[in-house]
């Protein structure tokens, strides 16, 4: 196990945008001897789950103007694109999704400006590797010992966890070997697994959000020709990205709503206004977005509760929304017939010499039950954050030991709104910390780049100050 140094050590693990917009602005910030360990067990860095994909037809669900890797520099990505002549159409005002594996390069670009741009005592070290376990190092601000699959150890002063999405559980119904077989693809990003479909095979998928949309462009880009049937409990479908202009939202600081119903009626008000003024209501919803942190932290755990049994559906699909391109093909796919939305409940599924049937029951008709054959189902319904079900193994070591635990909503891991792990007993670490998807439990949204970046940046900023009172105290 390596020793520790003179500098302060700091291990990310997990490359993705999370772990890497962190690294950057460690890199930048840094006033003391720091060394930064960015940990990833995929081969490339900065891509993550979201931004590796190898399709031009996957596009950014946020307009290019909103995608800078820095919150005071909103202009960046913009200029990355101009500089590097991959503008295409984008306008000044930004408003235009460019592909998703192109924001990836720009990540990359990123934080490889910041290492090379990075004052001396400041080094980073990328590991590939996959941290499978995590561990306090003696008594308290001793640090944190990270062992590696490979069987090595890392010990550092600090970790942060930027281990990103991970995918859905299966359905809750007893078919495991439906659930065992080929025919079942349990983890809708994986490439290989959608590719060698049978593209004459009817395809059902699960879910009918923006996951969803993704698998059917990867269908259509790859030459599917059955018919594709997307299933919810709700059968709804993301809305359209327009453009709009600044809108004043009703959320004063002061006078916070405590209830939901409180939000919908003055949201509600709000797009009325928004009318009046010639918008639409996605100006409404748009200039709520800087208050969702706010409003969540005042709604009581009741409150929280009965928007996610409730309102949740009817919130996600209007926050996020399809590009403009995007909704055009899913919209062609559904007029032409290949494309099927239907609202209803999973019963049953069984494998059938000719692939798996699945028993329906339709949405607000008790005894309405209807099957379907198909080749192939893919569950879309979304990352799974109930980390009670999660096998990954770094996350099973925490929750065993004790330095973790499931947030109550099972929206990912207890945090504070620094990101410090809440352990057994409601103990708070100093020493472990999770960024990202896995941390929105006191936000609501920490799944967007301008929640991200802005979470990073202030993270960096904290463990800085961290390292500094530190050697102050030393």
């Amino acid at each position: 196990m390596p020793s520790h140094d003179t500098a302060h050590s700091i291990a990310i693990v997990g490359a993705g945008f999370t772990g890497s917009i962190l690294a950057a602005h460690l890199l930048r910030k840094a006033e003391e001897p720091t060394r930064i360990h960015l940990i990833e067990r995929a081969g490339t860095l900065g891509t993550g789950l979201a931004y590796s994909t190898d399709s031009a037809a996957h596009l950014l669900n946020v307009r290019a103007y909103n995608m800078s890797a820095y919150p005071d520099d909103p202009r960046h990505f913009l200029r990355w694109l101009w500089a590097k002549d991959l503008g295409g159409d984008v306008p000044p005002s930004g408003h235009a999704f460019v592909s998703r594996r192109l924001y990836g390069e720009y990540i990359q670009d990123v934080l490889r400006e910041a290492q090379a741009e990075a004052p001396a005592h400041v080094t980073l070290d990328t590991v590939r590797a996959e941290v499978v376990d995590a561990a306090l190092d003696g008594a308290a601000g001793s640090g944190v010992r990270l062992r590696l699959a490979n069987g090595d150890s890392l010990a550092v002063d600090r970790a942060v966890l930027c281990v990103g999405h991970f995918p859905p559980s299966p359905p809750r119904i007893a078919a495991p070997e439906v659930f065992a077989s080929e025919r079942y693809i349990g983890d809708p990003w994986n490439r290989e697994a959608i590719a060698a479909i049978d593209p004459d095979a009817p395809v059902l998928i699960l879910g009918t959000g923006l996951t969803m949309v993704d698998v059917v462009l990867s269908l259509e880009n790859q030459g599917h020709r059955g018919p594709i049937l997307a299933l919810s409990r709700r059968g709804l479908l993301p809305t359209t990205h327009l453009e709009t202009r600044p809108f004043k939202s009703f959320v004063h600081p002061q006078t916070m709503p405590g209830t939901v119903l409180d939000v919908l009626i003055a949201l509600k008000a709000d797009v009325r206004r928004a009318r009046e003024e010639g918008l639409d209501w996605r100006a409404a919803f748009d200039s709520l977005r800087p208050f969702h942190p706010l409003i969540w932290k005042h709604l009581p755990l009741e409150e929280r509760q009965r928007f996610l049994r409730h309102a949740r559906p009817y919130w996600e699909v209007h926050r996020h929304r399809m590009a403009p391109e995007v909704a055009a093909r899913i919209e062609a796919l559904r007029e032409n017939g290949r494309l099927t939305v239907r609202a209803g409940r999973l019963q049953a599924l069984a494998l059938t010499p000719e692939g798996v049937e699945a028993t329906v029951r339709a949405r607000g008709a008790e005894d309405a039950l209807w099957t379907r054959t198909v080749g192939a189902i893919v569950n879309a319904t979304g990352t799974e954050c109930d980390f009670g079900r999660i096998r990954h193994p770094l996350m099973r070591a925490l929750l065993q030991q004790g330095l973790a635990r499931p947030d109550p909503l099972r929206l990912g891991l207890d945090v504070t709104e620094e990101g410090a792990l809440i352990g057994e007993g409601g103990a708070v670490t100093d020493r472990l910390f999770a960024l990202g998807p896995v941390s929105r439990a006191p936000f609501w949204e920490m799944t967007a780049v301008p929640e991200l970046r802005s979470q990073c940046a202030d993270a960096a900023l904290a463990l800085v100050r961290r390292n500094v009172r530190k050697r102050l105290s030393a």
